[in-house]
């Protein structure tokens, strides 16, 4: 993937291995495994659709009780279905989009209580790279056309714990994706995802 290297691959992981060696030491530093998912859909009518599905997965090292580092990835597609003469058609056809969305970030999350708390309420903020695949196609045409852009992403977003076990917790979490750190438009590409979560 564009700007993340072999060696700062190798640098990252060989961090990651002394932290987990450290971790018995520092006391307070645990990780924790998160798998979630989002889904949402419209139809306005039979010929206006839009299906969206989401799906991530985060690595965080604590190094307080109440402060981690997270490494996050994450799988988005979101794809539209329109009728549309494009300005240039006699007739209106049937345009399909995507949005493919790969993105690999590095947030800050901060628990707003105590880890003792079975509800644990907390925010995520950081950054990283996304990789969005667009795809346009007219399938009564047999039409596609495809392009692919790398850039900058900001992560932010609102989480909410409750831990079933002393390991074990249900997470739901809202959170945007914005190209190139622009806040303000966060809710162009929030979503709400709900998961588990493993402490170790």
């Amino acid at each position: 993937m564009d700007g993340i290297s072999a060696g700062s691959l190798r640098r990252l992981l060989a961090l990651v291995i002394v932290w987990l060696a450290a971790a018995p030491c520092a006391g307070a530093a645990v990780v924790e495994i998160s798998a979630m998912a989002a889904y949402s859909s419209s139809k306005f009518d039979t010929n206006y659709t839009s299906e969206m599905h989401r799906y991530s997965g985060t690595f965080d090292l604590k190094f307080t009780a109440v402060s981690a580092i997270e490494f996050e990835y994450t799988d988005e597609t979101t794809n539209y279905s329109y009728p549309s003469d494009l300005g240039l058609l006699a007739r209106a056809t049937q345009e399909q989009t995507s949005y493919k969305d790969t993105i690999y970030s590095v947030n800050w999350v901060q628990n707003l209580v105590s880890s003792k708390f079975i509800l644990q309420p907390y925010f995520v903020i950081g950054g990283g790279r996304m990789t969005r695949k667009y795809t346009m196609s007219l399938p009564e045409f047999g039409f596609g056309q495809t392009t692919t852009q790398n850039v900058f992403t900001g992560t932010g977003g609102v989480g909410l714990r409750l831990f079933l076990t002393r390991s074990m917790a249900i997470k739901g979490e809202l959170k945007s994706y914005v190209p190139n750190f622009q806040f303000s438009k966060w809710k162009d590409n929030q979503a709400l995802s709900l998961g588990l979560s493993w402490a170790f």
